[in-house]
């Protein structure tokens, strides 16, 4: 996998059953092996940076695919890495065009990417350049961003305060995911290392 950025050694020691869910794991893991390689993005707070740093090294590729088992899984295959390319993110607009590092197909994001944002870390998966999946945002006040997607539409939204509590403010919003987003909070909890919310 990635062999079209010369790296196939990356996926040298995965097998899949086939199956597009253990096809997209296969992709995902070599995508986040890249990413815990090097924790650090350029121009981040350092707020949002010890955030990002301790959720890129705890998380794995089965928190992503967790969440598009709720959503649907894409075809991530012919998908490459690429350490920098060029995305409109987190808006479509071209004003909104940064630097992105992930995985990309035909010019647009196609899997896990990860990019800076005013000062935010954004974490999130994509399909064919849309929001598809879970989006992970630390930003530079120490709060955490939580939102699920599906094929563009956000489906859910949590916000976690920097003690990992649920923010009364903004609430949660459910556009039809919320029941789902927060039956697997604990999840992203153990990614920062914060077992369940402070009671």
């Amino acid at each position: 996998i990635f062999d079209a950025m010369g790296d196939a050694s990356a996926m040298a020691d995965v097998s899949t059953d086939g199956s597009p869910s253990s096809v997209n794991l296969a992709y995902l893991r070599a995508a986040i092996d890249r990413f815990k390689s090097n924790p650090l993005l350029p121009r981040l707070h350092a707020v949002a940076q010890r955030k990002y740093a301790t959720f890129c090294c705890n998380r794995s590729a089965e928190l992503h695919t967790t969440f598009l088992d709720l959503v649907g899984h894409p075809d991530y295959v012919g998908s490459t890495f690429c350490p920098e390319f060029k995305a409109c993110v987190p808006f479509h607009g071209k004003g909104d065009e940064r630097t992105v590092s992930g995985m990309t197909k035909g010019g647009r994001p196609h899997g896990v990417i990860r990019y800076e944002y005013k000062g935010n870390a954004i974490e999130e998966c994509r399909k064919d350049g849309i929001e598809h999946g879970l989006r992970v945002t630390c930003t530079q006040m120490g709060d955490i961003w939580i939102r699920l997607y599906s094929n563009g539409k956000r489906l859910a939204q949590i916000v976690l305060s920097s003690d990992y509590s649920v923010a009364s403010n903004p609430k949660p919003i459910d556009d039809g995911g919320l029941k789902h987003l927060q039956r697997h909070m604990h999840l992203i909890l153990e990614c920062f290392g914060a077992k369940r919310p402070p009671s």
